[in-house]
Order: C-alpha cells, then sequence, then structure tokens
C-alpha cells in the first residue's frame, strides 16, 4: 500500500463516518443541531486516530494485524549466499547480513558482507494466494567496501518467505549484470536493526539458531 493509499482510506472512512453520523442523527432526531454534528466530528476523529495508530504500530500487533495483514520482516537476518559466474567456472560463498527496515507502507533492504555492502532502491512483498506463500522481490546497488572502488553492480533478489520454527527464514535466487546467479538463504535472528556486517554477525552468534544450524550441518 503506497502512501497515496493510506491518505485516501483515513480521508474516506473520516468522510463517510461523518456522512453516516449526520443521517443517523436527523433520522433520531428529524434535524441536525450542534450536538449532532459535534457527536459526528468526534466519532470521525476517532476513526481517523484509528487507522493513524493502525498503519504506525497496530499492523505488528498480533490479532489487530490480521485486519490488513503484512508480514512483518523488519529486523536483522543472517545467513549464507553462494553465487557462479556465468563467464567463468569460478563460485563464490560466504555468509551475509541483512537488515531490514519496515514500516505498513515501506520496506528498504541493506545487506552486508565482509566485503560488500548492498542498498535496495526497489522493492516489493509478493503474496500468493494459490499457494498461501509470501515473497519479497528487490532491486538493489552494490558497492564495495572500498572508497576508491566507484564501480557500482546492480542486482536483482527474489526471495521466499518461510516459516522457520518461531522465526522466519528468506530464501532464494539473485542474479546480477555481471553476469552472475546465486542462491541466498538468510535467518531473522532478531528484531533489532543494525549498521554493519559485525553487529549482525553478533546479534547470530548470540541467538539460539547458531547452535541449530550448527547441527544440521
Amino acid at each position: 500500500m503506497k502512501k497515496e493509499e493510506q491518505f485516501r482510506i483515513v480521508t474516506i472512512s473520516y468522510i463517510i463516518s461523518i456522512i453516516g453520523s449526520f443521517v443517523l442523527n436527523f433520522l433520531k432526531t428529524n434535524n441536525l443541531n450542534f450536538y449532532g454534528i459535534l457527536s459526528a466530528v468526534k466519532v470521525s476523529s476517532l476513526l481517523t486516530i484509528w487507522w493513524l495508530f493502525y498503519f504506525k504500530v497496530g499492523w505488528k500487533i498480533p490479532f489487530l494485524n490480521k485486519i490488513l495483514y503484512r508480514v512483518n520482516l523488519s529486523g536483522t537476518w543472517y545467513g549464507t549466499y553462494e553465487s557462479t559466474s556465468f563467464d567463468t567456472p569460478n563460485s563464490y560463498n560466504g555468509n551475509i547480513v541483512l537488515r531490514i527496515n519496515q514500516d505498513f507502507l515501506n520496506i528498504s533492504i541493506i545487506s552486508y558482507t565482509e566485503k560488500y555492502k548492498n542498498y535496495s532502491y526497489s522493492e516489493e512483498l509478493k503474496f500468493e494466494e494459490k499457494s498461501n506463500t509470501h515473497g519479497l522481490v528487490y532491486v538493489y546497488s552494490q558497492k564495495e567496501n572500498n572508497p576508491f572502488d566507484l564501480n557500482a553492480r546492480n542486482g536483482t533478489s527474489d526471495l521466499k518467505v518461510l516459516k522457520y520454527e518461531d522465526t522466519y527464514k528468506l530464501e532464494g535466487e539473485f542474479w546480477t549484470i555481471l553476469g552472475s546467479k546465486g542462491k541466498l538463504e538468510v535467518i531473522k535472528v532478531s528484531k533489532n536493526i543494525v549498521d554493519s556486517f559485525e553487529e549482525g554477525k553478533k546479534l547470530y552468534n548470540e541467538s539460539k539458531y547458531k547452535d541449530k544450524r550448527r547441527r544440521k550441518k
């Protein structure tokens, strides 16, 4: 939902509630008086406050989030990636941290490795009704953690949102304009937002998922 859509919902709800209150008051008293108008404004204001609260906080709260459900991915994710190039037989793999900052209207992703940092600039949360699955697609620009590297490397990630014990897992594929393709798998390890690969790795090491991934290996 875009900001324009949110504003439209709040505005329409406000107008409809005022008109509805006017109509009910008129049918009841057969006239419009000051107290009836004041009552209509109060009801409409409460409804507006409710929607503003919902779009800011309520969509994250259990039970309330079912009104207009949107999967909450905000937090720190940790996992692995591996990629291959179409031009060379070389393959690359390593650990990766995803920093996802989300509200009801917007979502942004920054990913960190020991060498690179990716910034998303086009994001979309998907929902496939037939399979009842959520997904995340985003386009990103990558820069090396080197002030002398001026080359931008663009790519696209297409990830599925999966339940993993009491948290979520993102897994899927990514492609880059340099002709490489890879796989990405990360687990949400914290609701906190980090600003570096080292911070994300620390949260993962402090989480309960570290030992479980080791046992699976």
